[in-house]
This record gives C-alpha cells, structure tokens and sequence, in this order.
C-alpha cells in the first residue's frame, strides 16, 4: 500500500490521501471500479512515484459498493485538479495506476457517469448508502442530562466536525467529502449512543491513530464526555465497538 508520513503533507492533503488511499484498496476487490478508475487517473497526466511508509490505511473509510466508491472518486479526482499542491496525493494515485494489470477476461461497460471529462464505467444496481455522524457520550454523564441538552451537544458536536471539513475544504461545503456535504445538504441525522468512558477511550485511540474525522467533548478535568463521528467515516467504526445505541 502506498501511504506517506503524515508530518509531510498538511491536514487538507492527509484528509484526501486517506480517502484516495481507501479508493486504490476498494479497487482490489472491485475490478471494473479498478479499470475505469485507472483510466481516467492516466488521463490526467500526473507524475507517477512510489511513496514510502508512514500513514496507515483505515478500513473504516473504504466505500461499500461501486456506488459508494464512484462518489468518492468524483471527489478525489475534483480536489486534485483544484489542488496542484497536492503532488504526494496525485503520485501515489498515478504509480498506483500505471502498475495496475487488468484481469484478460474483464469486459468493461462504459456509461454515461462522467468524472471531468474521462467516463467511470460503472453501474450499480445499489443506491449509495446515506452516511450519518455519529454520537457516543459516556453512559454515567449521558444519564445526567436532559434530553434537551443532548440535543444541544449533538449539534454542536457534529457542526464542529463538520466545520473542520469545510476548512480543510477551502471553505466551500460543496467540496466536501460526498457524505459530509450530504449530511449538510439534504440530512443532518446523527446516531445516539452510550458506552463507557474505558471503551470510549478505545475508540478513540483507533480515530486518532487512523487519522479519522471526529470532534471531542471534555469536562474540565480533561475526562472525555461524548465524541462524535464524521458522516465520511463508515458506520462500522462504532458499530463494531461495544457501543450501544440509546
């Protein structure tokens, strides 16, 4: 897997090489995604160089269907093209690319789903899957609180989450990540849970070590109280933790 020291790039370029990196694995799996994938990163014309070790590759934000990867790419692929300065993100995609072999039996269709220019052969018979945040508060403190204020802390959570996006995106809510710019766009629904502040700790440990798009809340000792979860991170990070939905 190609991947880069996180110190070497900024936080808008990590933000996206993760996704792009989560993009070239799916393709492992997904040969047609692979194919038209592959030509339409050729077609861009970038520099091709194999990166070192550095930054790990997260499970946790590989799409789920073709649909799920062709949204993601259409992003990918716009960033890179408004962003130049991203040359790690554009050459790890572009080796990747130039190395990839075909299997000799693929039959590849090409549909009218157009990433600038190029076509992404792909058809899937799935709607993409409508990501939501998520919200996991420390049971003890959970039952302290009005369901009001609940309320409050889910909005001010994932609104702050969703805010670091938008600077990571230049500003603009329309170049977010695809399931973040939904959740803004058509359907800000979060996901309630409890667990304890032990587990929570865990879960957290793999967002920070994974570099995962997520928001923190602490008392004034520095306890953490509840974390929320980015629409852009996959469902199944808190679904296989112990969480439990309230």
């Amino acid at each position: 897997m190609y991947t880069i020291k996180p110190s070497a790039v900024g936080a808008a370029q990590q933000f996206l090489f993760l996704h792009a990196q989560s993009l070239v694995t799916y393709a492992e799996q997904d040969s047609e995604f692979a194919q038209s994938f592959t030509q339409v990163i050729i077609s861009q014309k970038w520099a091709s160089v194999p990166l070192a070790s550095g930054m790990p590759n997260s499970k946790y934000i590989s799409p789920h269907s073709a649909a799920d990867a062709v949204a993601t790419a259409h992003w990918v692929i716009q960033s890179l093209q408004r962003h130049p300065e991203y040359k790690a993100t554009r050459e790890m995609l572009a080796h990747w690319a130039q190395n990839y072999e075909s299997p000799k039996d693929l039959i590849l269709g090409i549909v009218g789903l157009a990433i600038i220019g190029p076509t992404l052969g792909i058809i899937s018979s799935k709607k993409k899957k409508k990501r939501k945040s998520q919200l996991i508060i420390e049971e003890t403190y959970f039952r302290s609180l009005r369901k009001s204020t609940v309320a409050t802390l889910s909005t001010q959570l994932t609104q702050t989450v969703i805010a670091k996006e938008i600077q990571l995106a230049g500003g603009n809510v329309y170049n977010l990540h695809p399931d973040s710019a939904a959740w803004c766009i058509e359907e800000a629904v979060t996901a309630l849970y409890t667990d304890t502040a032990e587990n929570i700790a865990a879960l957290l440990a793999t967002a920070a070590t994974e570099h995962l798009s997520h928001q923190v809340e602490k008392d004034a000792s520095g306890t953490v109280q509840a974390v929320v979860i980015s629409p852009s991170v996959n469902d199944s990070l808190v679904d296989e933790s112990t969480a439990q939905k309230a």
